[in-house]
């Protein structure tokens, strides 16, 4: 009797289960087409005669030039076509019906996220005559209301970039302003007064969100410091689109949503080679504060490369870039001097001297303290006893003395650190797209970016051992599928994950810190 009481009560709330994920999973698949198609873009028109009455039933055949791909659509209606989640690039439109001249458009233009609409008119006569048409698309888009902006190619590369950071153009956008020149990129830019870093970056259609570090994105964001730890070749990039005021589907972030495209292998085989140099010493003027030219190498340089592996079916698209920089410090700190004035210091003027060998004279004059043993070791005054004992001589730092300050042999208290930045930063990205059929397409990119950077994050840092070992590791992969099975159904599946993995050390990481010099600074830390 339990055993059936329970199975009853089971299969009951079995059934009310059923009856709430039924509808749900309804309302799901319902909805999956209202979510964004981000890089996806989209040709649409109508088709007419010469007196401007609808042609339904007309056939309108889009195909990618580049690639030889086709998509086939048949006019509904209202003669009205609509080629969905198509990839960016240039188009031919053709239209063809009964009774009417073949007419086509050549050389349409589609960039990443933009809605074309090519609209045709066809005129009597045999479909084996045909009409083709080459003319400017409108520059204004009547199908969105939505404010943006996409930057070809074109600008892409022939704007002066340094860094070659795609993610600097952003700003041409109206509404975008970096809080900060120099800045990062990924930290420092809002959109129409939000909040700054808080734009949704989507390449190839994938979210590529960093909850951590302010970042916009996973890819071209700004970690510690300097520019970005890892670098999308801009000669990789297709274009990309911005929007401001984004619609309620991409409401992920408050700021921009910037579209990404990355370029694709053709049937003809295309690359580009590049390489960039700069040397500070040869540009640019002595720092005023130090006399000398601050130390400032880059080398920026890599390849891309694609093409067909079966024409018209399957293609591949490969690119690399490496950077290598090396900056020095321009900061002028403030830190004692390390030969003495022979000048006997007084209790008020001991106060506020910086001289080592000075104080080291006071403080084992007689009725002072005294220098301690572990101060003397600290400060290079290796030699040193308590009281009148030792010399007041500052040794520099080696395998067998502990100077925890830098040896300073001079008379002045100012001070450039000898320090330097280093980035050497590996980026690249393997992508193929496959053409099935005209009703499937498919998709895939791998991208990968490696950098350890040596880092001096703040003016404060005085020697080598405390500057940051940083290191950003950032990985992406994504998949897509398109389906048409026919005129009015578009089936687009897009997977793909976007996350890095950093952290910060630093120099003397390994050191513990009550340790006894070199493996320590002595320091009784409890």
């Amino acid at each position: 009797m339990i055993s059936q009481v329970c199975r009853g009560f089971v299969w009951s709330n079995v059934k009310k289960a059923l009856q709430v994920l039924a509808p749900t999973m309804v309302l799901s698949l319902v909805s999956i087409p209202l979510f964004s198609q981000a890089s996806q873009s989209a040709i649409q028109g109508a088709v007419s005669d010469q007196s401007g009455g609808v042609i339904a039933g007309a056939t309108v055949t889009v195909i990618d030039v580049a690639r030889g791909s086709t998509r086939a659509l048949v006019t509904d209606s209202a003669g009205q076509y609509a080629a969905n989640s198509v990839v960016p690039g240039t188009y031919t439109v053709r239209a063809e019906a009964k009774g009417f001249r073949t007419v086509e458009h050549s050389g349409v233009l589609v960039e990443v996220g933009q809605n074309i609409r090519i609209d045709l008119v066809m005129q009597p006569g045999e479909q084996t005559q045909t009409i083709t048409v080459s003319g400017e698309v409108p520059a204004i888009d009547t199908t969105d209301a939505q404010l943006g902006g996409t930057v070809s190619n074109n600008l892409v590369n022939a704007l002066p970039l340094n860094g070659r950071n795609f993610d600097r153009l952003i700003q041409l956008s109206p509404g975008v302003v970096q809080t900060s020149v120099g800045a990062g990129t990924g930290t420092g830019e809002y959109t129409n007064g939000r909040r700054a870093g808080d734009d949704l970056y989507r390449v190839e259609g994938i979210a590529t969100i960093a909850q951590t570090a302010n970042l916009s994105g996973v890819l071209n964001g700004s970690y510690r410091a300097g520019d970005s730890g890892s670098l999308m070749p801009i000669d990789a990039i297709q274009e990309f689109n911005t929007a401001q005021g984004p619609k309620a589907q991409d409401g992920w972030k408050e700021g921009s949503v910037i579209s990404v495209a990355v370029k694709s292998g053709t049937n003809s085989i295309h690359g580009t080679a590049y390489a960039f140099g700069r040397d500070a010493s040869a540009t640019d003027a002595p720092n005023y504060f130090t006399g000398a030219v601050t130390p400032a190498t880059l080398e920026q340089f890599g390849a891309t490369a694609g093409g067909p592996i079966l024409k018209n079916k399957l293609f591949w698209f490969v690119g690399y870039e490496g950077l290598r920089d090396a900056l020095g410090d321009t900061a002028v700190d403030q830190i004692p001097t390390d030969v003495g004035t022979g000048t006997v210091l007084s209790a008020a003027t001991a106060a506020t001297s910086t001289n080592m060998v000075d104080l080291c004279n006071f403080l084992k004059s007689p009725g002072q303290r005294g220098v301690s043993p572990l101060s003397a070791q600290l400060s290079g005054l290796g030699n040193f006893a308590t009281g009148s004992a030792g010399s007041c001589t500052v040794t520099p730092a080696s395998s067998t003395v502990e100077n925890l300050f830098p040896y300073n042999p001079t008379a002045s208290n100012n001070f450039n650190p000898p320090l330097t930045s280093l980035e050497p930063l590996n980026n690249g990205l393997f992508k193929i797209d496959y053409n099935a059929s005209s009703k499937h397409q498919f998709t895939g990119m791998v991208f990968i970016g490696k950098t350890t950077q040596t880092v001096n994050q703040t003016t404060g840092e005085l020697l080598p051992q405390w500057e940051l070992g940083v290191a950003d590791n950032v990985y992406m992969y994504e998949g897509g599928w398109t389906w048409t099975p026919n005129s009015n159904w578009v089936n687009y599946f897009r997977l793909g994950s976007a996350y890095f993995n950093n952290f910060t050390i630093l120099g003397d990481a390994n050191l513990l810190a009550p340790s006894p010099y070199p493996s320590g600074y002595s320091l009784p830390t409890g």
